[in-house]
């Protein structure tokens, strides 16, 4: 197991049964977006689950972890992947999260059509071009789409799902009408939506989509306040984030 920090990384505690991950925070670090994301996605024991961007692999790290499954972490960036590898070794996850450095759209090619149970995708929010300019090429790939577009993304989630499969996904609420208009194309049936508010006096800034290959029409709707007007994490938003 590798446990020694390199220059520029950090070690953080995810407050959770003693796992830990290494971090570069002068490339990319991740988000609470990506624990809720990892944490309201519900995987099944024994499950094989594609974590698609894997960054330096919070996802992959905690579904194998907490499910007690199998994760192919797809990451293009071979510094962000050679993270994933390090933490899954970190937290004695060598034999339950396998590394990919490749590009999403060739995730199909490589990893195999309709092979998974759930794909799990905490993606770049901002269209190419948009947002910050003055990003470093490394932590701008991690925000910005610029190896592979939305639809891209979804369209290879629906390539490697098993008929059935689940795709979870958190992304920005002003691009939701976009999530589900490429899932639908790609066939994958949105069937419920968590609107997340920082705040209750807040419009939701993120949502949780849950789509499933070949499923019926239906879709409910639901919602996650993170903060109460105190400024402390709501009991709903502790549950969901999974601390101890």
């Amino acid at each position: 197991m590798d446990y020694e920090l390199r220059t520029g990384e950090r070690l953080d505690d995810l407050q959770y049964r003693g796992l830990r991950l290494l971090q570069r925070p002068d490339l990319y670090c991740f988000t609470s977006d990506a624990v809720l994301l990892a944490n309201m996605a519900q995987v099944d024991k024994g499950s094989l689950v594609a974590d698609f961007g894997s960054g330096s692999g919070i996802i992959s790290v905690l579904v194998a972890f907490k499910r007690e499954c199998k994760v192919v972490a797809v990451e293009i960036q071979p510094i962000m992947a050679e993270l994933t590898s390090r933490n899954a070794a970190l937290n004695g996850l060598s034999d339950d999260i396998e590394v990919k450095c490749i590009d999403i759209a060739d995730a199909p090619k490589v990893l195999g059509k309709c092979r998974f149970d759930s794909v799990i995708c905490n993606p770049p929010y901002f269209r190419l071009g948009s947002g910050s300019v003055r990003l470093a090429p490394e932590v701008a790939i991690s925000r910005h789409e610029s190896t592979c577009d939305l639809g891209g993304i979804i369209a290879g989630a629906a390539a490697v799902l098993k008929p059935k499969g689940k795709l979870y996904m958190i992304h920005k609420t002003e691009r939701m009408a976009e999530v589900i208009a490429y899932a639908s194309a790609a066939g994958l049936e949105p069937k419920s939506i968590t609107l997340i508010y920082p705040k209750a006096d807040k419009e939701p800034d993120t949502f949780v989509i849950c789509c499933v290959k070949g499923g019926k029409a239906g879709l409910k709707l639901s919602s996650l306040i993170v903060y109460d007007e105190g400024g402390n994490m709501t009991e709903q938003a502790e549950k969901l984030y999974g601390k101890e």
